[in-house]
């Protein structure tokens, strides 16, 4: 394994760190948006959830632009997102008890074999 591989998987675990983070700081701490502008920005600068967030974002952003050195981007940012999309969803079933349907399941595996055709080259 390469360190631009290295690279990748970095960004796709920091990448889904990050939405994983939002959610669980917005069902923690609703966002206000009601209540003014100020109001708004300060329920995002106090949610450390939210604050982590958007640093695993940045981390992401880094390590994904050095995989694209490498990488083409046309292979790159579908093994992001799938297997970003994977992570969140196995956490959101395990941790966040969220359901999946049979279709929904039936889709994850699809995924699963996309991005095996996708790296399997």
């Amino acid at each position: 394994m390469n360190i631009f591989t290295l690279f990748l998987i970095f960004a796709i675990i920091f990448n889904a760190g990050a939405n994983i983070f939002m959610k669980a700081g917005v069902v923690k701490d609703p966002v206000k948006i009601e209540s003014g502008i100020v109001t708004f920005i300060m329920s995002y600068l106090s949610n450390w959830q939210l604050m982590s967030g958007l640093v695993f974002f940045g981390i992401a952003l880094i390590f994904y632009t050095k995989a694209l050195e490498k990488f083409n981007l046309s292979i790159a940012y579908p093994l992001m997102t799938s297997c970003g999309l994977i992570i969140v969803t196995l956490w959101s079933v395990l941790v966040f008890q969220e359901r999946l349907n049979l279709l929904q399941t039936g889709g994850l595996f699809m995924i699963i074999g996309g991005i095996w055709m996708l790296y399997a080259n």
